[in-house]
């Protein structure tokens, strides 16, 4: 059994309840995290520290893009765990820097250490686009339009995440027949200039979240990267309108769980 774990379901902006995008598979023996965002703190608390093994098992931080409010979680490292940890990194052709650029984030003048004197066991590796095996998982990568480039992920038919996206038809069947989807869901309403905006800077609707869903053919839909300072009634708005395309969606929240 495998086990899915939302740690941070919020884009751009952190708050109360909500940080920004994280997700955790515990695949036996081995941590997977998808983008780390400020959530990625939630693994230094109960509940969510149980999800880190052992310290002679690896954990595996995959990045979909390195925009600030889905890397920021990298600085927390050395709060977190000790383990040997890989993080992945899209290639060059679709980000258009190499995983150099992390530097900046990790070092002067911006953080007091670099990534190698943080962490006492730390390595970043290029994810090709195409399909890979990492410790016995298939992992696929994709890549995705969003400004400064972003990356999809599958692993297995257990789930794919697609954050940082305009909506893409053609990622349907990329991810069909997979268990779970995480798509973002920047806005509530299609066609609208709040839309428009949303769509300038690369992000999805609730409805095109809804669409990937029901063309993909998938067991359900977790709304996810959702705006940060909305009300409750907005995100209700965008999982109605959700809902009428593929009723099988729901709001991704912080620790929210799967098994799979």
């Amino acid at each position: 059994m495998s086990l899915l774990v939302v740690l941070g379901s919020g884009g751009w902006i952190p708050e109360e309840g909500r940080m920004t995008t994280c997700v955790a598979y515990r695949a036996g023996d081995v941590l997977f995290l998808f983008d780390a965002g400020s959530g990625l703190a939630r693994l230094g608390r109960e509940p969510f520290n149980q999800l880190v093994p052992a310290s002679d098992h690896p954990v595996h931080l995959f990045l979909s893009h390195l925009h600030i409010d889905h890397t920021v979680g990298l600085t927390y490292l050395p709060a977190l765990w000790h383990n040997p940890t890989v993080i992945h990194v899209p290639p060059q052709d679709v980000l258009g820097v190499g995983p150099e650029a992390l530097d900046a984030l990790l070092g002067g003048p911006f953080f007091p250490l670099g990534l190698d004197e943080i962490h006492p066991d730390v390595s970043i590796e290029t994810l090709a686009v195409g399909q890979a095996t990492v410790e016995g998982v298939s992992v696929a990568v994709r890549p995705q339009p969003h400004p400064g480039g972003s990356v999809g992920f599958r692993v297995a038919d257990d789930f794919a995440l697609m954050t940082d996206t305009r909506f893409d038809s053609r990622a349907a069947e990329w991810v069909r027949g997979v268990r779970v989807l995480f798509h973002e869901s920047w806005t509530a309403t299609d066609g609208s200039s709040e839309n428009a905006l949303a769509d300038l800077s690369g992000h999805s609707a609730a409805g095109d979240a809804a669409r990937t869903a029901r063309q993909a053919g998938v067991d359900e839909l977790l709304l996810c990267h959702l705006p940060p300072y909305k009300e409750p009634a907005y995100y209700e708005v965008m999982l109605a309108e959700a809902r009428r395309v593929f009723p099988r969606t729901n709001l991704a929240f912080d620790g929210l769980r799967r098994e799979l």
